[in-house]
């Protein structure tokens, strides 16, 4: 059982940088964020706190929201969190990815978050999509689209940035992911995700 969980963590952190790589990369895409990610900068540009900072709080009242709707989270959502958090801040602050300044390549580096981001695993905007989805009975999709368009105008009004990057992942992200859980059958509202006591409960019976 611990090796077990010891083989989801390293997946789980994996992802999590993975997943920070591509945020860094949208942010130095210079052509408009996605739209939690204006919310954040906007959030971070108003109060003057870290990216990373802004991407925990709205991460926490995420799950905070989608446990109103039922949902339960994980350590996984909890590493999500925090990881993503400061590995972004890491990012940025070693300046590792270049700003671009190109419309074309500020795309390209934009469509390869948007592919790396289409593909990980529950976090905590993910966890808030499946609640939504298992809610109001729509599509995973559907609801990442009505919620990206509501925290999109949020931000902008923060002072978030919004360009035709933020048009990109408003419009593809929610079809990305319907297509690649449709090639896989996965059906994300059907899926029990471990929550914290489950997880402590087991490890406590394994030994």
């Amino acid at each position: 059982m611990f090796q077990n969980y010891m083989r989801r963590l390293f997946w789980l952190i994996l992802g999590v940088a993975v997943s920070s790589i591509g945020i860094a990369m949208m942010l130095q895409a210079n052509v408009g964020l996605e739209p939690w990610s204006v919310l954040q900068q906007g959030m971070s540009l108003r109060t003057g706190m870290t990216y990373g900072t802004a991407s925990a709080i709205a991460g926490a009242a995420a799950i905070l929201t989608a446990v109103l709707f039922g949902e339960s989270f994980g350590f996984g959502t909890i590493i999500n969190i925090a990881g993503c958090a400061v590995i972004i801040d890491a990012i940025q602050a070693a300046h590792l990815i270049p700003q671009m300044h190109g419309l074309v390549s500020g795309i390209a580096m934009l469509i390869t978050w948007l592919y790396m981001k289409s593909e990980l695993g529950s976090g905590p905007r993910d966890a808030l999509m499946v609640a939504l989805a298992r809610k109001f009975g729509r599509s995973a999709g559907a609801c990442r689209a009505v919620v990206d368009m509501l925290v999109t105008v949020i931000g902008f009004f923060l002072g978030g940035p919004v360009g035709i990057g933020t048009i990109i992942s408003a419009v593809g992200l929610g079809p990305l992911i319907n297509l690649n859980f449709a090639a896989v059958r996965f059906k994300p509202a059907e899926v029990h995700q471990e929550n914290v006591a489950e997880t402590i409960q087991r490890i406590c019976k394994s030994r």
